[in-house]
């Protein structure tokens, strides 16, 4: 007997249109980035032969698409002769009235956009029996999992939806899915969406299951690689591969600069550190940089200063969290108007709660730069 199989790529969460308004002048081009790594995913499909291109919510990042991009987006799909291109709207992107997904004899034949609660389409040629459901608002309470069993044959039977996974009696305003839905529904693979934190193929039951997580990361909430799963499904099988495509990583870095003597030393101890993290490439990335460490009360570091010095990275963002180390011995001898502000800010430090001694080191070192004659203050 031939054992059927269907080669899938299953990818979500890639927010085409998405503003990004915190990466200011960068936020055009990096819009512009994300929509050509979703254009990579259908040449990929071409290349590698993908037979189900599953696209598990929130492709779009409203139901207010630019006509261009819905025009490329549109013309991609109609070049993959081989594919089929299935896509289950999420909380972004519902399937509305005014949603691109709607419009007339506007998407190509090989693309299946479910509208609904949990709806089923038979490719018997192939072997396969597709689900998915789509959002028609922006919260869903109810999950549209609960209470399906696939019929027992042999076709295999793959489901896309966007849903949050949750404890048994768990609430979520994004289409609940439990273990135990997963379980009872027979499902051989379920393409989730709406996480956009990669996981690993995961099993309930005899039903396979991932999130793909998002495709680039739009912030410093979605961290380092993304990319999509690719590979082969059949009945009770499957052997998913996660192909990173992201064109840059998000990546928070904690570096100390305790060493520090003055802003430039301190851009050369943070580029020390991301090149010898991330390579020669290191400039591609977007980075939110957190100082830390012990500095010298009369060390000045302007963060305006360091940015300047990492002109050649793509983005970055730096906050300060470092604390002042200061001179006590003189700072107790001397009656300085600079030495009584340490005195009485250090006690306050010291005696403050955890939550409040970041805000009151900020102050401490705000006090300090005025002393310096440096009253501008910047963080990001």
């Amino acid at each position: 007997m031939i054992v059927k199989q269907v080669k899938i790529l299953h990818c979500a969460d890639i927010h085409l249109g998405a503003e990004l308004t915190t990466l200011g002048r960068s936020s055009v081009a990096r819009r512009a980035e994300i929509k050509n790594t979703f254009m990579n995913i259908i040449k990929l499909c071409q290349e590698d032969q993908v037979e189900l291109l599953l696209i598990a919510g929130d492709l779009f990042d409203s139901v207010h698409v630019q006509e261009n991009t819905l025009e490329e987006i549109k013309d991609g799909f109609a070049s993959l002769k081989d594919t089929v291109v299935v896509i289950a709207p999420g909380n972004h992107d519902p399937y509305t009235l005014d949603s691109p997904y709607a419009k007339k004899d506007f998407w190509s034949e090989n693309v299946i956009i479910f509208k609904s609660g949990l709806e089923k389409v038979e490719f018997e040629n192939l072997g396969i029996r597709l689900w998915g459901a789509a959002f028609t608002e922006t919260y869903v309470t109810a999950s549209m999992l609960k209470n399906h069993t696939v019929p027992k044959d042999e076709l295999i039977n793959i489901c896309v939806i966007h849903g949050e996974l949750v404890a048994l009696n768990q609430r979520s305003n994004y289409n609940p899915i439990t273990e135990k839905q997963l379980i009872s529904s027979g499902m051989d693979y379920v393409a989730l969406g709406h996480i956009h934190k990669q996981t690993d193929i995961l099993k309930a039951g005899n039903t396979y299951y991932a999130y793909s997580g998002c495709l680039e990361g739009r912030g410093f909430d979605e961290l380092d690689e993304k990319g999509v799963y690719i590979g082969i499904v059949s009945k009770g099988y499957c052997r998913l591969l996660y192909r990173t495509l992201c064109k840059r990583m998000n990546v928070e870095l904690h570096v100390d600069i305790s060493d520090a003597v003055n802003s430039r030393t301190a851009a050369d101890i943070v580029l020390q550190k991301i090149e010898s993290k991330y390579g020669k490439a290191y400039f591609n990335n977007l980075y939110k940089v957190i100082l830390e460490g012990m500095i010298d009360d009369d060390v000045s570091i302007n963060i305006e200063d360091i940015k300047t010095a990492l002109n050649e990275v793509f983005f970055v963002k730096i906050k300060d969290h470092t604390s002042i180390k200061t001179n006590f011995d003189k700072a107790a001898t001397e009656s300085t108007l600079k030495s009584v502000f340490i005195r009485k800010m250090t006690e306050r430090i010291n005696d403050a709660k955890p939550e409040e001694k970041e805000r009151l080191n900020t102050a401490l070192r705000l006090g300090l730069k005025a002393f310096l004659g440096e009253v501008q203050y910047s963080e990001d």
